[in-house]
C-alpha cells in the first residue's frame, strides 16, 4: 500500500492534515524504509526503534546498536529518496515533524543534506536541541508546552501539533526563518502552560498485570488508559498502552 495509508495513530493524522491543509507533498522518515514519498508503495512491516518492544530493530541486529548508522543504511534503500529529491517540489519551506528518538536517528543524515534543502528546513519537536547536531539547531522552531493551551494534546504528537499549528496560522507569511521563529514566539506569548499531573511511572510487567485485571469484554483501551492516568495517576504513553492492551487480550484475559 502507499506510504500515506500505510501508518496510523493521532500523530501521523495530524502531519497528513497539515500536507492537506499546506497543499504539499507528504514524506514519512521511517525507521524500517527511510525517506519515503507519501505516494510511494511500500511494504507492510514493523520496526521501531524504541526498545524493549516486540518490533525492536535493536533486538534483531548484532552487537551495539547505532540509530544513526541504521538510517543511513535505510536511507540507502529502494524505497528511500535522499534530502535532495525535496528541491523537486518547489521551493517553499520543508517542515519536519521529531520525536527525539527520530531525532537522534534522523539528525546527522538530515544534516549533511544539501545547503538549498537545509536552508528551508523547519523543525517541530519537544527538547530536541541536544538530540540533533549543531547544524539544525537553528533550524528547531521555538514551540513549548504552551503549545498546549493552543492546541491540546499528547506528548507523543507534540511535533505535530506544532506542525499543523505552524502551517494553519504562520505559514502564509513570507519565508524567513528569523520571522517564522518570531512569530511562533508571538503565537505562545499569550498564553501559559497548563500545569502537568505528576504520575508514577511502572514498568511493562506491572502495567500488564493491571490491565489483566480490569479488562472486561465491553472494555476499551481509551477508557482504560483514562482511568489508568486519571485515576492511579500512573504515567502511560497512548501507544505503550495499547501495546499492552493488545498483549493482555491476546494472552486471553478478556473474560
Amino acid at each position: 500500500m502507499t506510504a500515506a495509508d500505510l501508518y496510523a495513530g493521532r500523530a501521523f493524522g495530524l502531519a497528513k492534515a497539515a500536507a492537506t491543509t499546506a497543499a504539499s507533498p507528504l514524506y514519512v522518515i521511517s525507521a524500517g524504509l527511510g525517506l519515503v514519498p507519501g505516494e510511494a508503495v511500500v511494504p507492510a512491516y514493523g520496526l521501531t526503534i524504541a526498545r524493549d518492544v516486540p518490533d525492536s530493530i535493536s533486538a534483531k541486529v548484532d552487537g551495539p546498536f547505532d540509530p544513526t548508522t541504521w538510517f543511513a543504511s535505510a536511507m540507502a534503500g529502494s524505497h528511500s529518496v535522499g534530502w535532495g529529491h525535496l528541491q523537486e517540489d518547489g521551493p517553499g519551506r520543508i517542515l519536519v515533524a521529531l520525536t527525539r528518538p527520530y531525532a537522534e536517528m534522523a539528525g546527522a543524515s538530515l544534516a549533511a543534506a544539501p545547503p538549498p534543502v537545509l536552508e528551508r528546513v523547519r523543525i517541530f519537536g519537544a527538547n530536541l536541541i541536544r538530540a540533533l547536531p549543531e547544524a539544525l539547531h537553528s533550524a528547531v522552531l521555538p514551540y513549548d508546552d504552551r503549545l498546549d493551551a493552543l492546541a491540546p494534546g499528547t506528548r507523543s504528537d507534540f511535533a505535530q501539533r506544532a506542525l499543523l499549528h505552524f502551517v494553519e496560522h504562520i505559514a502564509g507569511q513570507p519565508i524567513d526563518r528569523a520571522a517564522d521563529a518570531a512569530a511562533v514566539r508571538s503565537a505562545l506569548s499569550h498564553f501559559e502552560a497548563p500545569e502537568r499531573p505528576a504520575r508514577i511511572q511502572r514498568s511493562d510487567a506491572d502495567l500488564l498485570l493491571l490491565i489483566k485485571g480490569r479488562i472486561t469484554p465491553r472494555a476499551s483501551a481509551s477508557g482504560l488508559l483514562r482511568q489508568l492516568r486519571d485515576v492511579d495517576g500512573i504515567a502511560c504513553e497512548q501507544g505503550r498502552f495499547a501495546r499492552l492492551f493488545r498483549a493482555a487480550v491476546a494472552d486471553g484475559s478478556v473474560g
